[in-house]
């Protein structure tokens, strides 16, 4: 075992604050927890499960709902002491390590005027993130998370430590910007920084009655805007603190002047005067924090995704009208929310789907349909409807998926059904390349690859 860690098994002091996950229900009991200080202590960690034959779990910012982040009873890699991240001005690089949180590359990129592409939650691990692919504020300019990944140093599942980049362990670098958690536990990432100024964003939210006009308005609007300028998040949710339901909104404006803003944003300003509008000129980190109040951690969480390509009114209607009366009839499940993620697509689907592992190429909005409750005997009434759901908007797109939001339990075993439409046609090289690095599936959390 690693001798500059900080092992703790259960009784230690800080051990229970170690199990601490975003969703209650992905907590469980490792047997060990290793909080990794260097790469060695990642290298002895994964040679120390893997010749022991333990479950093996990697945590960083903890997000899996379905406990892919944590172990009952086996080993649980923390790495969030290993966050420094660093910043090469000149060559525009951010070196960052695979415990930092997007808050933190964020805040270090922006001392410099600089930012990359780590998703819309701030307190989001980035390793997690940048493996599935990763949405972002600025996916419309620069892309996915992976297509501004230039290198990465990863320990792989017989505990060697591979340097990848275009040129370097070529076949793995391919793998890794798309793949999920299937190949390794990545030590440190480097990315792509770009000039950055500050940004005018914010929320504006609509009652109800507005969701015929609001909709209407995003399609005029996603009509005349240009892709790389600005986006739109628009969530069905319940808005505290009286969590009655409502159309909110995260306008996005990749300038900092109001007056650019209101004329970006013109179309779905004629909706009429918003309940409530927190708009304003502001750094780019702080755009990351604006969708804070639904993401808090606490409670059972779930997660189910579905790709749309088309904002169908009478599709959305029917959704609404769904989410409305089941967190109604579901008090408990009241801070449920259905994300639509309205982020510029032409950048990303220029990348040939066989460029990355990352499979869908293609112009369309990630949906997330974000579960949250209190009780465990509520558990099969959540899914349920959620699964009727993303069935409902399947209907305006296909079957293909994110891998980031589809969130598999352990015990629910293995469909490649489900992970052909997470890969598509990549998914045959994916199964090779399993077979040549992890034949003996040792990375086995979340949506595996076989070999």
């Amino acid at each position: 075992m690693p001798n500059n860690a900080c092992i703790l098994t259960e009784g230690d002091e800080d051990y229970e604050k170690s199990l601490v996950r975003w969703a209650d229900n992905a907590i469980k009991k490792a047997g060990i927890v290793v909080q990794a200080a260097s790469l060695d202590d990642i290298v002895k960690t994964v040679k120390f499960a893997s010749k022991n034959n333990l479950d093996f779990a990697v945590c960083c910012g903890g997000h899996s709902t379905s406990g892919g982040s944590s172990s009952e009873g086996g080993v649980v890699l923390d790495l969030r002491k290993l966050n420094n991240v660093r910043v090469d001005v000149e060559n525009k690089l951010i070196y960052a390590q695979g415990g930092a949180l997007a808050a933190e590359v964020d805040d270090e990129a922006w001392k410099y005027g600089l930012a990359t592409v780590l998703g819309i939650v701030n307190h989001t691990g980035i390793g997690g993130l940048t493996l599935g692919g990763g949405f972002g504020h600025l996916t419309g300019r620069h892309g996915l998370s992976i297509d501004n990944l230039v290198g990465a140093t990863i320990v792989t599942a017989d505990g060697e430590v591979r340097e990848l980049s275009a040129s370097k362990n070529e076949d793995l670098f391919w793998a890794i910007r798309g793949c999920g958690i299937n190949f390794g536990v990545v030590y440190e990432f480097i990315f792509k920084a770009h000039e950055q100024k500050e940004v005018f964003a914010g929320l504006i939210v609509y009652p109800p009655e507005k969701l015929e006009s609001v909709i209407e308005a995003i399609n005029l609007w996603l009509k005349d805007h240009r892709e790389e300028d600005g986006g739109a998040t628009f969530v069905f949710a319940r808005f505290p603190p009286d969590l009655q339901p409502v159309i909110a909104m995260c306008l996005f404006s990749n300038d900092p002047s109001e007056q650019v803003f209101r004329e970006r944003f013109a179309t779905i300003y004629k909706c009429g005067e918003p309940l409530m509008e927190q708009v304003g000129c502001m750094p780019y980190p702080k755009v990351n924090t604006l969708v804070g109040d639904f993401v808090t951690f606490g409670d059972r969480k779930g997660i189910l995704n579905a790709h749309i390509s088309r904002l169908n009114i009478s599709t959305l209607r029917e959704v609404y009208d769904s989410y409305v009366k089941f967190t109604q009839e579901n008090p408990l499940a009241a801070q449920t929310f259905i994300n639509f993620d309205i982020f510029g697509s032409k950048k990303f689907a220029s990348v040939p789907p066989e460029a990355t592992a990352f499979s869908p190429r293609k112009p369309f909005y990630n949906v997330i349909i974000a579960q949250r409750w209190k009780n465990e005997q509520d558990d099969k009434t959540i899914y349920d409807w959620s699964k009727s759901i993303q069935s409902t908007l399947e209907r305006d797109g296909d079957k293909s998926l994110y891998v980031n939001f589809v969130d598999i339990a352990d015990n629910i075993g293995y469909d490649e059904e489900r992970v052909k439409n997470i890969w598509g046609n990549n998914f045959q090289k994916l199964k090779e390349l399993k077979r040549k690095y992890d034949p003996n599936v040792f990375f086995r959390k979340g949506a595996v690859i076989w070999p």
